[in-house]
């Protein structure tokens, strides 16, 4: 499934790339006075936020800009919804801060109160859609994270700090169609150093597939979805059903200004990628649905 997955990823990218007349080392060519050779202007705001929805965009706050980034999901709607305050008891909250060290490399860290995981992550936008005389259809933008569980097992054994570490690292392609319409490919590859039974593998591959659609200048819908190799994994006999399955998410984008409130129905309650993508354990046919919103605010620290 590894396998196929890769090479789904790599067929899309390829015939992406060989629709395109121009070659990739043309469009990075520049003249000796830096400017490139033929006019272009780049294609800004694909998505409004660095995050779909679990997601992460090609977006980055920009050189000097600061960006904070709160996200909560309630409670599960299967596990007494009403008794537990609309999910409210049950809630799981991440806080993440992140900076612009240019225009295109983002660098950050965040919490999380799920498994008490603690993240970095660096982003790098490696390729931006143009217009003009010089037109790059697609962005491609680089992001890679480290996660570390702080959580206890439940198995009573001292486990090693490397037990603790995940990895992400995937590539982020997208495309602003027009005004109204986005969408990104992310191909990805999650690593855990330890894993909840010897079924499961250490690594496995996913594709993420999302997009945004704008009713008005402040207003999107949004919807994100990922494949995954190991939905199969992680059971201990026959009997059992598949524990991992597919992450999918809706939502509503709202843009206030400095702020993007983002309000979302998914089937996934954490909030570090290597977890929702990897070893996500709930079901919406059993009521493993979850509200939630990520709220961000951006600062301009230098310019």
């Amino acid at each position: 499934m590894i396998k196929k997955l890769l090479l789904l990823s790599l067929i899309c990218s390829s015939t992406i790339a060989m629709a395109q007349e121009t070659d990739l080392f043309d469009l990075l060519d520049e003249d000796t006075s830096g400017s490139t050779v033929d006019a272009s202007k780049v294609v800004y705001a694909t998505f409004k936020g660095t995050q779909l929805i679990n997601a992460a965009t090609n977006e980055t706050p920009g050189k000097g800009v600061l960006q904070y980034v709160i996200a909560h999901r309630f409670g599960s709607f299967g596990d007494e919804y009403l008794y537990n305050f609309f999910g409210l008891d049950n809630a799981q909250i991440r806080m993440q801060t992140d900076y612009g060290i240019t225009d295109r490399l983002n660098i950050g860290a965040g919490r999380s109160s799920f498994l008490k995981v603690a993240d970095g992550f660096i982003k790098y936008q490696l390729l931006q859609q143009q217009t003009g005389a010089r037109n790059i259809p697609f962005s491609t933008t680089l992001h890679s994270s480290l996660h570390y569980r702080n959580a206890k097992y439940s198995d009573g054994v001292e486990h090693f700090t490397s037990d603790r570490l995940s990895y992400m690292h995937q590539a982020i392609i997208a495309r602003k169609w027009n005004r109204q319409l986005s969408t990104l490919i992310s191909p990805s590859i999650v690593h855990f150093n330890l894993v909840p039974t010897s079924n499961d593998p250490n690594t496995t591959a996913h594709l993420t597939l999302g997009g945004r659609y704008k009713f008005t200048n402040r207003i999107a819908l949004t919807a994100e979805t990922t494949l995954m190799s190991n939905n199969s994994y992680g059971v201990p006999n026959e009997s059992l059903e598949v524990r991992h399955t597919v992450p999918m998410a809706i939502g509503v984008d709202v843009e206030t200004g400095g702020h993007v409130f983002q309000f979302h129905l998914s089937n996934t309650q954490s909030m570090n990628a290597p977890y929702w993508m990897a070893q996500n354990l709930y079901d919406i046919r059993n009521g493993g649905l979850f509200l939630g919103f990520n709220i961000s605010r951006v600062f301009t620290i230098r310019k």
